[in-house]
Order: structure tokens, then C-alpha cells, then sequence
């Protein structure tokens, strides 16, 4: 039996800001809790800024109105 260890997922600009505001919106604690079991928050949260730094951000608009998804 093959087991993955990586996968490729495919994010848009949104979605990798999502992700990038969540990494950063961590407390201490969680980010001791989430070092202890998948390792350094911080460290993906820079692998991940580097693609969003590259990304095209011209769709990106702040919008208020929205209502949240959860």
C-alpha cells in the first residue's frame, strides 16, 4: 500500500489569504500546540506568502457586506 505524504491542492488568491490571515491571527498557544503536532506555523506561513506575494491581486477588493461562511 502507497501512502501520499504531499499533495498539490489548487487556491486562489482569496483562499491563500484566508489561510495566511488565520496563520497569523494565531495565538501563542495554539501555535505551541499546532509546532508540537505538524510543526512551525511560521514556517508555512512564509512558504505560503511567498506565492501570494506573487500572485495577481487586482480582483482583490474589501468588501464589508459579506455574510461569513461558517
Amino acid at each position: 500500500m502507497t501512502t501520499t505524504h504531499e499533495k498539490s491542492v489548487s487556491l486562489n488568491v482569496h483562499e491563500l489569504g484566508v489561510i495566511l490571515s488565520a496563520l497569523q491571527s494565531l495565538d501563542h498557544g495554539d501555535e505551541n500546540l499546532i509546532a508540537r503536532e505538524f510543526g512551525s506555523s511560521r514556517a508555512l506561513h512564509d512558504r505560503l506568502k511567498v506565492f501570494y506575494d506573487n500572485m495577481d491581486k487586482s480582483t482583490v477588493c474589501l468588501t464589508y457586506d459579506c455574510e461569513p461562511s461558517f
